[in-house]
């Protein structure tokens, strides 16, 4: 009875760590802790349709009123596709394409929407498809944004690392239109700030509106 208890202890040792290792790295550095609140990774939910989605716990010091607390999901590119928290009573989001019910908060109040989606076209969706390609090419995100409305798709380049001393270097970041054609690039940071091309100014980015992460690099 002893040795089954000790390799039933081993195998949830191993199924754990197993666990941690998979998941995304934008989902590891979500945990963060400071003086007031802790945030940390609980568990992963495999919902209906072959989505999944990661929990986390936010949790702060009792004598902190305001502070938050409750649950917080993202999806495997950390979108926030839900949140349930209790700091002025109690408040819910739900991202479209999710419901209450798959959260296990059915009858919650005070919860808002987030806006429909918007379809990813076949352009876009083929080149997220190519992993090994973006991860050669230096890309570390694309987010799929609203700018001077219209839907864009910017992908956003890693900073060399063979360039030395390279912390405030611009990022270049270049916005696609649905046919994977070039609508112009930003370089932000450095010396000059923001810089565009194309007849877009720096307001057009700062004023852009983030709508959903579409792909990590690895």
């Amino acid at each position: 009875m002893k040795n089954w208890i000790i390799f039933s202890l081993l195998l949830f040792v191993i199924g754990s760590g197993s666990q941690a290792q998979n998941l995304p790295k934008c989902i590891e550095k979500m945990n963060k802790k400071d003086n007031l609140t802790t945030t940390k990774f609980e568990r992963v939910l495999q919902l209906s349709g072959n989505r999944t989605v990661y929990e986390f716990s936010v949790k702060s010091i009792p004598n902190c009123i305001h502070c938050p607390r409750g649950l917080v999901y993202y999806d495997a590119n950390c979108n926030m596709v839900a949140y349930f928290m209790n700091s002025r009573g109690p408040t819910g989001f739900v991202a479209d394409g999710y419901t209450l019910a798959e959260f296990g908060k059915s009858g919650t109040q005070r919860v808002t929407y987030g806006i429909k989606r918007e379809d990813i076209p076949n352009q876009i969706d083929k080149v997220i498809a190519k992993n090994d390609s973006l991860n050669k090419a230096g890309v570390k995100q694309i987010v799929q944004v609203k700018m001077r409305d219209q839907i864009l798709y910017s992908f956003e380049h890693k900073l060399n690392p063979k360039l030395p001393n390279c912390k405030d270097c611009p990022i270049t970041i270049a916005f696609y239109n649905a046919k994977y054609q070039p609508e112009v690039t930003f370089q932000v940071g450095g010396l000059a700030g923001i810089t565009a091309n194309n007849g877009y100014k720096a307001t057009d980015y700062t004023s852009r509106q983030k709508l959903w992460i579409l792909w990590n690099a690895n």
